[in-house]
């Protein structure tokens, strides 16, 4: 059963501006700030939502998306509508269908995803390999990926894979309270459970879904 969703392409530089103009300071504002993403998304809904956790509640998911020939812009997907009338003629909006295809189909896939491994005893927490890193560490990141995706896709092909920590300098130092690691995954794969897919689909997967991590896209594969 298919379900209906709003996606939105939030302009980058649409969002810095309307952050400038909402505070005098843009200190907290920077693009790679993980508060900074999740303000700049969530601005675009009601702020008079009733719930204590409105993301989780209306299935808003985002991503950074940069598509040679345009300029980067936050992909954003909520079960309502956004409701940012002050900009609502500069974002591209449309309702699509999270409908799976059918069991053995081919897809080509775009995910944003946390990618750590968390250590329940230490609560120590590692970023997983990239694939062909670690000899020592058998677990590969497609590997782990197939993990996290098991019963929606299976199969899977990973063609480019991108990382990026949020909340640190260029160096890697820590700046602020709160760093989130994003990997952009692009690849191919075959749909395993229909429903399974729709279900992350429209719930994400992992951690950190408040800070641009969790948003799959699938496309049938040519």
């Amino acid at each position: 059963m298919s379900t209906s969703v709003h996606l939105t392409k939030f302009p980058v530089h649409i969002a810095l501006s309307r952050a400038s103009n909402h505070s005098p300071s843009s200190q907290g504002f920077l693009l790679d700030s993980p508060k900074f993403r999740h303000r700049a998304v969530m601005g675009l809904f009601d702020e008079n939502l009733e719930s204590s956790n409105p993301r989780s509640k209306h299935n808003i998911l985002f991503r950074l998306d940069s598509v040679p020939g345009h300029a980067p812009y936050f992909l954003v997907q909520s079960s309502i509508p956004v409701q940012a009338e002050d900009i609502i003629e500069e974002l591209e909006t449309k309702e699509i269908s999270l409908q799976s295809p059918q069991e053995g189909t081919p897809v080509a896939f775009r995910l944003a995803i946390n990618g750590i491994i968390r250590k329940s005893r230490s609560r120590e927490i590692s970023p997983v390999p990239f694939d062909g890193e670690s000899q020592e560490n058998p677990l590969s990141f497609t590997n782990w990926l197939e993990q996290r995706l098991s019963g929606a896709l299976k199969d899977i092909s990973v063609m480019n894979h991108q990382r990026q920590v949020l909340g640190t300098d260029r160096t890697g130092k820590k700046q602020g309270d709160l760093t989130v690691q994003i990997d952009t995954v692009d690849g191919f794969a075959y749909v395993d459970s229909p429903s399974a897919l729709e279900q992350i689909l429209l719930n994400g997967v992992g951690r950190a879904k408040s800070y641009g991590c969790g948003m799959l896209s699938i496309k049938i594969a040519q």
